[in-house]
């Protein structure tokens, strides 16, 4: 074989591939319309978080930056000129990022909660083992090994403990630059569930 035909060849054989990427990508996301908490609110208005799960335990001011697909230009990325000014409301068990009067579930920590959790009729407790998990998403579509990650023997970080825990990531709808994290215990006799991390809604949310 010559090596224009080997080119060509593998020209094609890239293209499939790409296309065999993005035909499953679209199936590999999770919107939060989607998520399902009894009594709790995923997006909704402020006064409705109030009146529905009282005032946070404590809270803190950031910014956020109000990415949109205006911001990338031929596949690079634009800062936008002015950054949002949120608040993080903390409830024991719960996150939210506050937006003016709109509010957003971003975190749940499963251990403080004995809620079910339902994610386009996946169901997730605080029993939900790395085993069991891997294989409902896989039947769902929403894993593979090529274009979902995963991180194994990671030190966690979000509460400054150093356990070692395994992270599922999914592409979110909302926000085409991050994933939905599934954060796991990854000890040798304990493989359930720890946290849920939503990234903000960038489209269709409380960032415009």
């Amino acid at each position: 074989m010559t090596t224009r035909k080997i080119i060509f060849a593998f020209i094609i054989n890239l293209l499939a591939f790409i296309g065999h990427i993005n035909a499953q990508r679209s199936n590999s996301v999770i919107s939060l319309t989607d998520v399902h908490i009894p009594g709790i609110i995923t997006t909704g208005s402020y006064s409705q978080l109030i009146e529905l799960q009282g005032y946070p335990n404590s809270y803190f001011i950031s910014s956020i930056n109000p990415i949109s697909l205006r911001c990338l230009k031929e596949g690079d990325f634009i800062a936008p000129k002015h950054k949002v000014q949120c608040e993080y409301l903390v409830y024991d068990a719960y996150e939210y990022v506050r937006v003016g009067d709109s509010v957003q579930l971003v975190f749940i920590d499963l251990r403080k909660t004995d809620v079910s959790i339902c994610i386009n009729n996946l169901v997730i407790t605080k029993k939900t083992t790395q085993k069991g998990f891997l294989s409902e998403i896989t039947k769902k579509g929403w894993w593979s090994e090529m274009l979902s990650q995963y991180k194994v023997g990671e030190i966690e970080s979000h509460y400054y403990t150093h356990s070692k825990v395994k992270n599922f990531c999914i592409d979110f709808k909302e926000n085409p630059y991050s994933s939905v994290v599934f954060t796991f215990y990854d000890r040798l006799f304990d493989n359930r569930i720890w946290w849920i991390e939503f990234p903000i809604m960038r489209i269709g949310g409380i960032v415009h």
